[in-house]
């Protein structure tokens, strides 16, 4: 038997559906796929993007950085309004837009974030059930999880059996080829005083450690290969798959939702379907607040200035958007180090390097974006900021919690921001991704039509502590650079603050130095979540319940990254 095709919104219009899950990301993938299990029930899912298996390079993990440049029509592109603590500047958001969602042109690496996190997301929304004890079950259920790593890594990581799962339909493991430069900056990390940590994915991340990707044999496992693979789709009769499709409102009767409006992307038919029981939106941190602002669902005075029919006043849809952000520091290194770049700027390399993943899926492409190291330092100069001094005790209390990182940094082979057309030359990247940020920014509509592009506003770096944050991480990575560990590695600083990289004293580095370097080169974090913040009832700003129930609004539930109250990852 041959798997199901999908289908265009034409081809379904008027037809009734007991489930609808609308998005056919990370979330929507795994929801349909058990949905669609249950006897005697049909589900439509629908997705905005294209199938998947239409592009073979989603697959590839050496690819990666050339799919978020170069694969337009597999991405979203969100511009942000300017970022008044960055220089003005306009970001611009990518995500994923084809079956698997941001899972098909993301990093691969898994990181479940602290224990520390999912009981204080218990505590916000009243519910014991996303305490760590019983998330982490539900996490080894996803994972079939692959310890093996080359002996001479081995001492840099010691993962529990009872921490994994081994049976799930995610691959995990450190990486079938490992990247240069591993053990080199976990010594570093361990020279500033970093701690050794033996799975980063155990709820207690804080140190340096081996990373957890979800490939396996050369291929990105995600969510479509993962939950949807052709197999699947065989047996899944009574899942029906539309991509190329937007959901644009779902339309509800005394409170029931009773169906959703379709906008088929290719032919411009709006279309309507049915649905029976529960509708579900996984369309993400900006995409789900969309649709329930069209359908009359969130805040009052919005809606009603842009005359939309008001059903519940949800005044938290769409506001409380949380993020990391990033910020990266260069360097040159020693040529004989290979990085990513040069494959892809040497036509003959690129060219032997495909014709040995083609032969059995090993080699640079196998190796780049599927194996590494990071680091989740605290950071005690945080602590002993006046920005910290000046947050509430709660907040102080939620940051010192020991298990609680305060950055994550990252080794990357090649440059990031930096610029260089020789292949010849070789660079590394340490990424910052800043932690914790306490600033909030915000998705509306600007209009009640769903071609009209969102208002994107993260407001990064507005809170003074995520100013200190900034400054600290990007110190952080400097003292791990300057370390015994990286000399005769690196050559010199090419992308970091204006100074001098070898002789400067890193903890007299002015806060303006390197507030310049940050206002003109941070950008946004892919960890964006919290426009539809889960919620106690009796918290004004939640929209959905600890059960993904959208409040005031029967059969209509939201499950994605943004409902979470919390900025883990």
């Amino acid at each position: 038997m041959q798997p199901s095709q999908t289908l265009n919104a034409t081809a379904i219009s008027g037809q009734t559906f007991d489930y609808i899950v609308c998005g056919g990301g990370t979330s929507g993938c795994v929801i349909a796929a058990a949905l669609a299990t249950i006897p005697n029930v049909s589900v439509l899912l629908i997705e905005a993007g294209r199938d998947s298996g239409l592009t073979p390079d989603v697959l590839v993990p050496g690819k990666y950085v050339k799919q978020l440049h170069e694969d337009k029509e597999g991405l979203w592109e969100l511009e942000t309004i300017p970022q008044p603590q960055l220089n003005a500047r306009k970001l611009v958001f990518l995500r994923g837009k084809q079956l698997g969602g941001s899972s098909a042109v993301n990093y691969m690496a898994l990181a479940r974030g602290p224990a520390a996190d999912y009981d204080e997301w218990a505590k916000i929304v009243g519910d014991d059930g996303w305490k760590w004890r019983n998330i982490l079950p539900l996490m080894k259920q996803l994972e079939d999880f692959d310890p093996n790593l080359p002996e001479y890594l081995a001492k840099f990581a010691d993962p529990r059996p009872e921490d994994h799962g081994a049976s799930g339909p995610l691959k995990i493991g450190f990486g079938d080829e490992m990247v240069p430069g591993i053990k080199t900056f976990v010594h570093a990390c361990l020279e500033t005083g970093i701690p050794l940590c033996p799975d980063i994915n155990s709820g207690n991340p804080v140190g340096v450690g081996l990373a957890q990707f979800n490939d396996r044999n050369g291929e990105r496992s995600y969510a479509a290969n993962a939950f949807l693979r052709d197999s699947a789709r065989v047996s899944l009769k009574n899942l029906t798959i539309v991509t190329n499709t937007e959901c644009d409102r779902v339309h509800s009767r005394y409170g029931v939702v009773t169906g959703v409006d379709l906008y088929d992307r290719l032919n411009g038919a709006k279309v309507h379907v049915y649905c029976r029981e529960q509708t579900v939106l996984c369309a993400g941190t900006f995409g789900s607040p969309r649709i329930l602002m069209l359908s009359g669902l969130g805040p009052g005075d919005t809606l009603e200035r842009l005359k939309i029919p008001v059903h519940v006043d949800l005044p938290g849809c769409g506001q409380n958007m949380l993020d990391h952000s990033i910020i990266t520091c260069e360097y040159k290194v020693r040529n004989s180090i290979p990085a990513h770049n040069q494959l892809f700027l040497d036509p003959v390399s690129l060219a032997k390097a495909e014709e040995r993943y083609a032969k059995d899926h090993t080699g640079p492409l196998a190796m780049f974006g599927s194996s590494g190291t990071l680091t989740f330092p605290r950071i005690q100069r945080l602590f002993e900021s006046k920005e910290f001094s000046d947050l509430s005790a709660k907040e102080r209390s939620f940051l010192m919690e020991l298990t609680r990182p305060s950055a994550e940094i990252w080794l990357g082979l090649g440059p990031s921001v930096f610029q260089d057309n020789r292949p010849s030359e070789s660079y590394m990247t340490h990424e910052l991704l800043l932690q914790n940020n306490l600033s909030k920014g915000a998705v509306l509509i600007r209009s009640k039509n769903p071609r009209d592009q969102l208002i994107v506003n993260p407001n990064f770096m507005d809170h003074p502590f995520d100013r200190r944050i900034a400054i600290e991480t990007v110190r952080m990575a400097l003292k791990i650079a300057r370390t015994k560990a990286y000399q005769g590695t690196i050559e010199r600083m090419v992308h970091g603050p204006d100074i001098e990289f070898g002789t400067a004293d890193l903890d007299a580095i002015r806060d303006e130095v390197m507030l310049d370097f940050i206002r003109k080169n941070l950008d946004q974090g892919y960890h964006s979540m919290s426009t539809c913040r889960m919620g106690k009832t009796s918290d004004p700003d939640a929209v959905v319940d600890s059960r993904f129930r959208v409040k005031g609004m029967k059969n209509l539930r939201v499950a994605d990254l943004s409902v979470c109250p919390i900025l883990t990852w």
